[in-house]
Parts: structure tokens; C-alpha cells; sequence
């Protein structure tokens, strides 16, 4: 806000600067000119805030070379939403407060409240004037007998002298005793303001320095308009009496006991009456006045200076002509060898599959993205994720791939195929168990009858449909593919869903089962009653600041973790210690909230930037999971338009960032990262109603194009870009200006209503949902489930505003608490939706 206001200000200086050039260039000296003149540029300088980049002018023109410095940062190429790294927690640690900490000082938060705090004075300063002043033209009594005008006077003890209040003139009780001349000159003045409406020129005047206060311009704006509507009544009241000496003497009379409010026009103040005299007395003839045809003309040959103050200049590259080329892409028949898993860990997997003719490629819990497969058959680019080679076998299968990420390389082993053959129902008993397929979770397999059925940890059965060989599905969308171990016994479960991506379950004992069953039941019991009274763990602080420290350097304790835990951190060691690094010293640690998973949500401030952290802590003191997500630093970001990809370049050295993107433009769109060379690479498809996140650095750029590769804006990561709302209506719109709505969405409170009600019953109606809402529903289910039963009936919903991601904030009230929920909804459809703090 302060920053659009600095502009817009800084606009209207320049408009006047132009105008007031302009007067004096012609050698203007009519006041009723330069009055018509300087109302213009009032009413401009009051639309600025919100006319301003509306008339652009768009040049075309060829793109320039741009150097690119040598030590120029390219993008952390991670196309995980899941946050990442993750970060060892050794719980019960000294705290090591860093050497470099110290109090960082928000400039932009202090500017904003010495700004509300000046324009809040003076805005109720005017306020109470008014209101004062009203009241007393209230209490005034009318004149009695003729009038010499055809005007409002009244009488009021309360004046000294004569003054224009509105449309009324209040006149002292003397006033009745004063002579004839000196009357009618009264009333000539005062008159001439009424009918030039002077007091609500200057009320906006007045307005637009209590909002520019900052500006000199705008306190000159109003003493010259002032200037101007006493110069122009005295003219006025000169000719109705025909005695300029006589006029200068009423006027220095008045000036010595008029004593006026600061919304009164009062004839004569003190400070200004001597130049008046001086210039009534100097002047050898009166102003002419001027009819409004001819302030139409002085109005609209200022009104182009109005523009181009108020506009901005855009630069359009002619797209380069095509160029017919061998792509030298596979035929979509040949993309058999392709077609499989890859387990890249313990809990990793890369699935490739085919929709219609386009291959995609999906890591467990990523986003799907497009693949190129090249001539020879033997590699195919994931532009999100890095080069991925395929060693191909005397058969041209595929039993491995090679996928370079993060500048390193992963290798990755086929574990299944597509299915080819349909399943022997006679042999089902073999997967029937229990297998392991998240941390805290298991998914349980049982035979009914010809059927098997699987159910998650605290979550509904559902039938299995055979696909093929050792393959199943649920509902003929996710894929449950059983693998077997050397002896053919099925040892692990593979479950491919289209938003998480796909998941190695290994089989375990009901014993172990039973376990995590048992733990997960005691979170869900406990997660309730920490989310309602949100108070975090004990010593979650110090384990975060301990973990940090332990990461920079490089060693990990992976004795207090999580077996899960450590097995990630330990895979993503060498990029967790870069980005610790990179953000420097810890310089404060805050907690936030408790999120409805149970996790503690901490906010960090590095010497470098800003990140939040997720803490989940086990009853044994260690670290069962922590997420990580950094979020760059001051520097806000924004959106470029298309016409200047060919000159935007990422800045090396800058802060890590994570961006959430959300596509509704009803379409598949591509996003591209722009390299030091200005070249689009690493590319990734993002499906209608979807997101997709990536962790990256602040200013390095990011193309977002349709699905034929056509730009539609750039995005800079920044502090107002790390969540972007991708749609038609708002494309290419400053971040802060297009998407902010003032009201909520027309049928979002009854949708979020609906949504509660279905949640607490168990029962949500996914059919209302999109894909991906439908997926995080079912998972946070139990958690969602159990918080609301202990929150009670719902009482109330009240809007709060709107996010960066054009989702409504609602506050429930609940019977024994309340809860913030985020929901986006679009023609009758939950395409958002988030409850608990969010950051």
C-alpha cells in the first residue's frame, strides 16, 4: 500500500509540475483558469491510487542482448510439493544462540504505521471539524427580514466574523449593525464562494492531503486552491460594491476578529489578508470570468497530461518465426519400454504411464510432469525434474533409469509393469496381510469372498478390481500393484494414486501392524484437544534451533529420529546442508500454531530469509517427522508480462523460496524455468484445478504457458508470488491488485458449510470436489473428524478476507471453540480447501 501510494503521489507531482509549466508558459493569469486547472489535477491526483498502469502503451520492438553475470544462481530444479528438505531434530538439546543474531526491524511495517498514524490524525481532525461545524450552521438562527442575496444566512454567536459552511453563510450577531456597503460586501464574498462550491473543492483538497501527507505537493494544492477562491470572491464582491479602497478596508476588519474552524471559508484570515490588500489595490482591472464551455476545453487539454502521468510504456519481442524442425520424438507406439515403476528408495517411486498420446512421469508425492523421449529410444528430459536416462536391454526394455536432480544423479530400479494379464481369482489368499504405507499408517488387505478389500489406518473399506496380473485398483482409478521377492512371494504392495503419486508398502507382521494402529490412534486422540487449545510441544524451540545447527554442519543425529525420518534426511543431506547455508545465522524462532495433523508450526527468521518448519515430536522424545518450507526473503517479487521474457534474468545470491501455483484456466498450462541464458527449460504440466509447488530461489524466474507453449505471464518469485492463482481473468495483474476481492465468493459460505457438516459425519461429498480436494479430504478425514466432534455444533461462519490463492478465510464459531478454514470455490465445485493456521 505504501508503495502504490508513494507512486501515485509521485504521479500527481509530475502532473502538476506539467500544468503549473504549462500556466506559466502561456502566462496565465486569469484565477478562474487556473482555478478550472488545478480542480483537474485534484481529482486526477485522488484517482491516481487506482487509474494508475491503466493506459499502457505497448511498444514493439527486437530483444536486446542482456549479459548474465558469472556467478549467476540457477534454480533449485525440486519439483516437490511435499516441502522440502527435512530436517533432523535431536530433541533435548543445548540451544546454540547464534554469534550474527540480532533484531531485525520490519522498515515496511514501521513506515505503514507512522503513515496510518499521520493520515488517521488528520483524516479525524477534519472529521470533528465537520462535524462541529455542522452542528453549530445547525443551531444558527436565519436571518429575519430581506435578504440581500438569495443565499442561506444565518446568525451565530460561535463566529467572529463572516464564514461558508456548505451552502449556508453564518454571519456574527454585529453583523445586523455594520453599514450597508459593508454588508453587501459581506455578502458578495461569501456568496461567490457558495455559488463556485469552493467549500467542497477545498473539502477534497483537504481530503487528499490528509492521504498524501507524505507529499509536499498535495499541502500545496490545497493553499493554492484557497489562494485561488479568495481571489476570485473578492473580485466578486469589488464589482458588486464598486470601491476597491472601501473593500480593502472591510476586509482588514474582518481579518481582525474572524476566528474560523478549519472546514469554515472564512472572509478574511490574518495570515493571508496583506497579500489580498496588496493585490487589490495593485490590480488595474478585474478577472474575467470564465463559462463552463470553456472549462470544458481547459479540462479536456489537460486530460492527456491526466494519461500519460497515469500510464506506463509496455515492451512487446515479435515471437521468433517457426522454424520447421525433426523433433525427433518417439512414436506413441513405442512407448512401451517406458511404461513401468522405478523404486528410487524405501518409500520412492517414479511411475511412468501414458494418457492418449503424451508419456508423464510422477515421483511419490510430486506432480505429474511431461515427458520427450528421444530418437534413439534411450532418454527421455523431465523438464521439472533433470535428465532421465533409460539403459535399454537386448529386448528394448527398460529395467532401470538414472534420474539426474538437484545436481546429482538417482538411480532407480524398474519393481513393476503395467498390467498385461488378468488376475487368477483362485490364488487372492496370497495378498491378503497387512502392509506398511506411511509411517503412522497401514493398509490392511482381507479376502470377501471372490473379492479382496483394502482399508487405510482409521479409514472405510473399499473393493479391489483385478487389472491384471498381481494388479488391482480401487474404483478403476488407483492402481495397487503387489510385488514379489525371490522366493514369488508377495513381500510389498505398490499404490499408485493420481495426486500423491505412487507409494512402496512393504508387508509387515499384524504385530507391527497392531503397533502403528495403536500409535496412530493415540495421535488421533490427542491431535483434538492440542489443535483447540493450540500450545505447542515443550522444547520444540530448541530442538528446531539444535537441528538447524547440527544440518549446517553437516551431521545429522539420526540416533533422535524416526527410522522414517532419518532415511529421508539422510537421502537429501547434501541439498538440506546447502540451503541451511545459504539462509545463514538464525535470528529469531516463533511458534504459529498447531496444525490439524498435530504438527507444532514454527516460523524462523535467517539472516538470509524467512521459512516455516513443522514439527511432529514421538512420545519417546524423537523427531517423527519435521517438514520444511522456506520462504524467501523482503524482496516482494511480482509479474512480468510475456513481451519481457527475453530480458528477464535471475539475480545470484538470492534467498530459497517454495511457490505454489494453482491452475484454473480450465486447461492444462506448462511451466518453464527461465536459465542464465533467458532459455525456458525444466518443464512441467499442471492439470486444470490442480496445484503444483517448487522449491526455487527468490527472483529467478518462471514461465507460465498455455498447453501449446504459448506464454501467458512471468512469474518472479517473491514475498507477494509464493502462492499464484493461475486464471484467464487475472493474467498478467500485479500481484495485490487483480486478485484481492472485497467480498466473498457468492455461494462459498454455504459450500464450507456443507463441507463441515460432511467432514463431521464422515461422510463429505466428494462429488463437490475437485480430484485433488477429494484426495487430501479422504487422508485428513480422521484428523478433520475428530477435531470438529470435539469442537461441538457449529454456531456461526464470518468472512475474513481473501488469500494470495483467491481462497475466502472464514472463522468458524464452534460450541466449544473456533477454527479458521480456507476454501475456493468455482461454479459449484471445492477447489481449495485448508483448515488451521496457514502461513
Amino acid at each position: 500500500m505504501i508503495a502504490t501510494l508513494a507512486e501515485a503521489a509521485l504521479r500527481s507531482f509530475v502532473l502538476g509540475g506539467v500544468v503549473w509549466f504549462g500556466l506559466n508558459l502561456f502566462r496565465v493569469r486569469n484565477p478562474h483558469v487556473q482555478m478550472t486547472a488545478w480542480v483537474v489535477v485534484l481529482l486526477a491526483s485522488l484517482a491516481m491510487p487506482f487509474v494508475m498502469h491503466w493506459p499502457t502503451l505497448t511498444i514493439t520492438r527486437m530483444p536486446l542482448p542482456v549479459s548474465v553475470p558469472d556467478d549467476f544462481l540457477p534454480a533449485d530444479i525440486s519439483m516437490l510439493e511435499a516441502p522440502q528438505p527435512a530436517l533432523p531434530i535431536p530433541p533435548g538439546a543445548a540451544v546454540v544462540v547464534p554469534a550474527k543474531a540480532a533484531v531485525s526491524i520490519n522498515w515496511w511495517l514501521v513506515a505503514t504505521i507512522v503513515y496510518a498514524g499521520v493520515a488517521g490524525a488528520l483524516l479525524l481532525r477534519l472529521a470533528i471539524g465537520l462535524c462541529l461545524t455542522w452542528r453549530l450552521a445547525r443551531a444558527a438562527r436565519p436571518m429575519s427580514g430581506p435578504q440581500l442575496i438569495d443565499v442561506d444566512v444565518r446568525v451565530s454567536r460561535e463566529v467572529g466574523g463572516p464564514v461558508t459552511f456548505g451552502s449556508t453563510i453564518l454571519v456574527p450577531p454585529q453583523f445586523s449593525g455594520w453599514d450597508a456597503k459593508k454588508r453587501l460586501a459581506v455578502l458578495a464574498h461569501e456568496g461567490a464562494h457558495v455559488a463556485n462550491r469552493d467549500f467542497y473543492v477545498l473539502l477534497l483538497a483537504s481530503l487528499n492531503r490528509a492521504v498524501f501527507w507524505f507529499s509536499p505537493f498535495s499541502w500545496w494544492q490545497l493553499a493554492r486552491l484557497a489562494e485561488l477562491a479568495e481571489i476570485i470572491s473578492d473580485a466578486e464582491a469589488i464589482e458588486v460594491i464598486d470601491d476597491r479602497w472601501s473593500y480593502a478596508e472591510i476586509l482588514l476588519d474582518v481579518a481582525t476578529s474572524a476566528n474560523p474552524r478549519p472546514v469554515e471559508l472564512a472572509m478574511a484570515r490574518v495570515s493571508t489578508v496583506r497579500a489580498r490588500v496588496e493585490r487589490i489595490i495593485a490590480a488595474a482591472a478585474m478577472p474575467v470570468a470564465v463559462g463552463w464551455r470553456k472549462r470544458l476545453w481547459i479540462a479536456a487539454a489537460i486530460i492527456p497530461a491526466v494519461i500519460v502521468s497515469a500510464g506506463m510504456i509496455a515492451y512487446r519481442t515479435p515471437d521468433p518465426a517457426p522454424v520447421a524442425a525433426d523433433t525427433g520424438e518417439v512414436p506413441a507406439q513405442h512407448y512401451r519400454p517406458f511404461v513401468n515403476f522405478y523404486a528410487m528408495g524405501p518409500a520412492s517411486v517414479f511411475a511412468i504411464f501414458r494418457e492418449g498420446d503424451d508419456l508423464y512421469g510422477q515421483l511419490t508425492g510430486q506432480r505429474r510432469l511431461r515427458l520427450t523421449v528421444g530418437s534413439d529410444g534411450s532418454a527421455a528430459y523431465a523438464a521439472s525434474s533433470g535428465e532421465i536416462t533409460f539403459p535399454l536391454d537386448a529386448e528394448r526394455r527398460s529395467s532401470e533409469l538414472t534420474l539426474r536432480m538437484n545436481g546429482r544423479d538417482i538411480r532407480a530400479v524398474r519393481v513393476a509393469e503395467m498390467p498385461t494379464a488378468a488376475a487368477d481369482p483362485a490364488s487372492l489368499d496370497q495378498y491378503v496381510g497387512w502392509y506398511r504405507i506411511a509411517p503412522n499408517r497401514v493398509l490392511m488387505v482381507r479376502r470377501e469372498g471372490d473379492r479382496l478389500q483394502v482399508q487405510e489406518t482409521v479409514q472405510g473399506r473399499a473393493t479391489l478390481l483385478a487389472e491384471g496380473a498381481d494388479v488391482f485398483s480401487i474404483r478403476g482409478e488407483n492402481l495397487l500393484i503387489f510385488l514379489r521377492d525371490e522366493q514369488s512371494k508377495v513381500s510389498r504392495v505398490l499404490v499408485q494414486n493420481s495426486v500423491f503419486g505412487a507409494r512402496l508398502a512393504p508387508r509387515i507382521d499384524a504385530s507391527v501392524a497392531q503397533a502403528i494402529e495403536a500409535d496412530f490412534a493415540r495421535r488421533l486422540a490427542e491431535v483434538p484437544d492440542r489443535f483447540r487449545e493450540q500450545v505447542p510441544v515443550a522444547g520444540g524451540k530448541e530442538m528446531i534451533l539444535r537441528g538447524i545447527e547440527d544440518l549446517r554442519r553437516g551431521t545429522p543425529n539420526y540416533d533422535r529420529m524416526s527410522a522414517p525420518l532419518a532415511a529421508k534426511v539422510h537421502r537429501q543431506l547434501s541439498e538440506s546442508q546447502a540451503t541451511f547455508v545459504a539462509l545463514g545465522a538464525v535470528e529469531s524462532i516463533f511458534f504459529r500454531g498447531v496444525g490439524p495433523g498435530g504438527y507444532d508450526i514454527y516460523g524462523a527468521k535467517f539472516e538470509n530469509g524467512t521459512a516455516e518448519f513443522r514439527l511432529m515430536i514421538e512420545p519417546d522424545g524423537k523427531a517423527g517427522d519435521v517438514i520444511f518450507r522456506p520462504d524467501g526473503n523482503d524482496e516482494l517479487g511480482g509479474i512480468v508480462p510475456c513481451s519481457e521474457e527475453a530480458r528477464v534474468r535471475g539475480r545470484a545470491g538470492t534467498s530459497p523460496i517454495r511457490i505454489m501455483i494453482y491452475n484454473e484456466m480450465g486447461e492444462d498450462i506448462q511451466v518453464f524455468n527461465l536459465d542464465a541464458d533467458g532459455n525456458r527449460r525444466m518443464q512441467s504440466t499442471v492439470r486444470s484445478n490442480v496445484s503444483w509447488a517448487s522449491t526455487t530461489t527468490v527472483n529467478n524466474p518462471w514461465v507460465i504457458a498455455d498447453k501449446s507453449g504459448r506464454c501467458l505471464e512471468v512469474l518472479v518469485p517473491g514475498r507477494q508470488t509464493r502462492f499464484h492463482n493461475v486464471e484467464a481473468s487475472n493474467i498478467g495483474a500485479r500481484p495485490g491488485r487483480a486478485a484481492r476481492r472485497a467480498v466473498p465468493i457468492a455461494n462459498g459460505e454455504e459450500m464450507l458449510r456443507r463441507y463441515i457438516e460432511g467432514v463431521g459425519k464422515g461422510q463429505p461429498d466428494y462429488e463437490r470436489m475437485t480430484s485433488e480436494v477429494a484426495d487430501i479430504t479422504r487422508q485428513q478425514l480422521p484428523f478433520d473428524q475428530a477435531i470438529l466432534a470435539r469442537l461441538g455444533a457449529l454456531r456461526a461462519v464470518s468472512f475474513r478476507g481473501v488469500t494470495a490463492l483467491d481462497s475466502d478465510i472464514y472463522v468458524a464459531q464452534f460450541a466449544n471453540g473456533s477454527a479458521e478454514w480456507r476454501i475456493g470455490v468455482r461454479n459449484g465445485t471445492i477447489t481449495k480447501i485448508a483448515l488451521g493456521p496457514n502461513f
